[in-house]
C-alpha cells in the first residue's frame, strides 16, 4: 500500500515538473485580449505606457 502511494506521488511530481510553466505577466499573444465588435484593443509600446497595463480597451459604438 505504501509503495503504491509513493509511486503515485512520484509520478505526479514528475508529470508536474514536465508541464509547461505559465509566463509571468502576459508574454504570449494567445493570452492577450483581442478586439471584437464591441471593443477595440489598443496595444501600447513600453515607452507609451502610463500604468501596469500594456493595452487599453475602448468601447466601439456602431
Amino acid at each position: 500500500m505504501l509503495r503504491k502511494l509513493a509511486l503515485t506521488v512520484l509520478t505526479t511530481l514528475l508529470l508536474g515538473a514536465c508541464a509547461p510553466k505559465a509566463p509571468s505577466g502576459c508574454q504570449d499573444m494567445r493570452c492577450r485580449p483581442q478586439s471584437n465588435l464591441q471593443q477595440l484593443t489598443i496595444w501600447w509600446q513600453p515607452e507609451l505606457r502610463n500604468g501596469p497595463y500594456d493595452y487599453t480597451q475602448v468601447q466601439v459604438h456602431p
